[in-house]
């Protein structure tokens, strides 16, 4: 099995805890709705740091002071997603909203790994889902 191909896999896989996590709530209401959003947005936060520091691999040739400081910025509004998730669910989801679209629209710029098609389309979808995800579970809640 080829690397983009794997990495295709992994990020369909990747993709699934946030849509259980979505969609628990509408299987056992408002009890667990709370709790799911709050896995939600911590996992949100989880992939974001790792997606973003996956910037500190790029060869040099892809990389420079300028992207390695936003991909930094984003592993940290990683950090603060998972800090606000327990007591400002509200923020953390729409933080969660914003940073994937964003930080997509960063790595298509910048990103060697977009130069192959399927994994261009992977990145959009899982972005697309993702961001949905938020939305859905922000506008159920609140």
């Amino acid at each position: 099995m080829n690397f983009i191909r794997l990495k295709i896999i992994l990020g369909y896989l990747g993709f699934l805890p946030f849509a259980f996590f979505t969609i628990l709530p509408m299987i056992f209401g408002e009890v667990l709705a709370i709790w799911s959003l709050q896995i939600l947005s911590i996992y949100g936060g989880i992939i974001l740091s790792f997606l973003a520091g996956m910037t500190w691999g790029w060869p040099e040739k892809e990389s420079n002071n300028y992207n390695l400081l936003i991909g930094i910025s984003f592993s940290l509004s990683g950090f603060l997603i998972i800090l606000l998730a327990e007591s400002f669910l509200i923020y953390s989801m729409i933080i969660n909203f914003f940073s994937f679209p964003l930080f997509y629209l960063f790595e298509k710029k910048r990103g060697l790994f977009f130069k192959n098609e399927d994994y261009e389309k992977l990145r959009l979808y899982l972005t697309s889902g993702v961001s949905g995800c938020f939305l859905f579970g922000f506008l159920n809640f609140f």
